[in-house]
């Protein structure tokens, strides 16, 4: 796809350099009050976990070998370990967080699924949402116009096959295991998540996203694509004082725009109408048909087509329009407004990331109940963040684009960070010698580079991708002259 566009210019890095630099921001990862500035090797702090529990009312009855607190990190561990065992990470997350008591027994798998149950979904959730609202500043690559560039999209993920699952979630026609399914507001930026929303397979992806409809801000951009349109979402949407560009159907029955007038950029000024098919599916969604039409809006309009042409010389043209609240075409031009579009696809890498690299391709969540499979999802969300977090942080010190920080290579440290001693002993006079920040930082900034000015295409459907391959390729954008009639009177 076309590169990054963005004006954040010195201002957003200097803002990501400070707020890396000022230590604690989100209670992930955090940075030690100590002068040498020691790198915790928990997966949050354990301030962050507190506060969680303390937001659920989540309180231990009586003293156990995995308490709440305990039960949070080894369940983030799980989360960070997927492919591993629940002894194998009870292992290493207990050998982190030291002794829990005078007992010396150790937890058993079975007693870590008991903790799961008796903590909830809800800490954890909690922990998810604090985390994400205090996220790093907006850097390299997040602005767009001034304005903070986020993207809803959708996905789904595969559950355990469990007769529990199976009813809350549901399964599709031909799989063999229930999905759950989550929307997603991400930060185009740093590709973490600002808030989810979790359903079941059945749950469409509208629903979902109307009820993240309170996470869009003042002062941000977002982007959707054509599945997300309706003229009532458009309004509602729209009153949260955040700008909206999102992609419509060329389907003239679904979008009903009228153009008012055609600006010097080919963009349009376009009357937007709920049209009929709109009206009587949202009657009947509220089982009121006397419900009346929505008032008409005015929104600006860019159709565009979009010419890929790969290394073969193979070409195909997709025709693509665009609707936006930004309506001054002079501050907006319509070529922007295109290239920008095109940044809804760091969603599909975030959720690239967190299906394949950090959760792994075939692996599925380890939890059997409705209760335990959110619980997960909250965590995987949490861990996810984390590993952002660290890149752009990484990525603030260097002055450079986070795209330019493998996230392939921060999870392989991070990884190695929870494997390694948080201390080692010097074998002449057994001094303990602490792992510091620059050591991490420095592995991080020292990891192969991402290669960012590179286009490539690949096929989108499992057929495709079963006899072609991803190349190298040029992408052509042309405004062209919209095919809707004019408005009248």
């Amino acid at each position: 796809m076309p590169g990054r566009q963005s004006d954040s210019g010195d201002v957003g890095r200097d803002l990501l350099r400070d707020a890396a630099l000022a230590g604690p921001g989100s209670g992930i990862w955090p940075l030690a009050e100590s002068g040498r500035g020691q790198v915790l090797a928990d997966l949050a702090a354990p301030e962050a976990i507190g506060a969680a529990l303390a937001a659920a009312w989540h309180l231990d009855v009586r003293v156990r070998l995995l308490p709440g607190r305990v039960t949070m990190r080894v369940l983030l561990g799980l989360c960070l370990f997927c492919s591993e065992g629940y002894d194998s990470v009870l292992a290493r997350v207990l050998a982190v967080v030291g002794p829990l008591g005078p007992a010396s027994t150790v937890p058993t798998a079975s007693a870590l699924s008991a903790a799961r149950a008796r903590l909830g979904e809800a800490p954890v959730r909690a922990l998810f949402e604090q985390a994400a609202a205090a996220g790093p500043a907006p850097g390299i690559g997040s602005l767009v116009f001034g304005l903070v560039l986020t993207a809803f999209d959708g996905t789904t993920l595969e559950l355990a096959r469990a007769a529990e699952l199976i009813e809350a979630f549901g399964v599709p026609t031909g799989a063999l295991r229930p999905l759950a399914r989550v929307v997603t507001l991400v930060s185009v930026g740093s590709r973490r998540v600002l808030a989810a929303a979790i359903g079941s397979f059945h749950t469409s992806e509208q629903e979902l996203c109307d009820r993240l409809a309170g996470t869009l801000l003042p002062g941000t951009l977002n982007l959707a694509d054509r599945n997300f349109y309706s003229m009532q979402r458009w309004l509602a949407f729209t009153a949260t004082g955040a700008h909206l560009l999102w992609r419509v159907k060329n389907d003239d029955t679904k979008f009903s725009g009228r153009v008012l007038s055609t600006l010097s950029d080919g963009s349009m000024l376009v009357r937007l109408r709920e049209s009929t098919w709109m009206h009587n599916k949202r009657r009947r969604d509220l089982g009121d048909s006397s419900a009346p039409r929505l008032a008409d809006t005015v929104a600006r309009l860019v159709e565009f087509d979009v010419k890929v042409t790969d290394a073969t010389g193979r070409t195909r043209t997709s025709k693509i329009r665009v609707l936006t609240t930004l309506l001054d075409h002079e501050t907006f031009p319509a070529e922007k407004i295109c290239a920008c579009y095109a940044e809804r696809r760091q969603v599909e890498i975030a959720y690239l990331r967190i299906k394949k690299t950090l959760r792994g391709p075939g692996v599925r969540l380890r939890g059997t109940t409705p209760q335990l499979a959110r619980q997960e999802i909250w965590a995987l969300l949490t861990v996810y963040n984390a590993v952002c977090d660290l890149a752009s942080a990484a990525a603030a010190l260097e002055g450079i684009d986070p795209d330019e920080i493998s996230f392939v290579a921060v999870l392989r440290i991070v990884r190695d960070h929870h494997t390694t001693p948080r201390a080692r002993a010097c074998r002449h006079c057994g001094h303990q010698e602490t792992i510091t920040t620059p050591t991490l930082t420095s592995q991080i900034t020292a990891a192969t580079r991402n290669r960012t000015n590179r286009t490539r295409t690949s096929p989108r459907t499992p057929q495709e991708r079963r006899t072609q391959h991803g190349s190298n390729a040029t992408y052509t954008i042309t405004i062209v002259t919209s095919t809707l009639p004019k408005a009248d009177n």
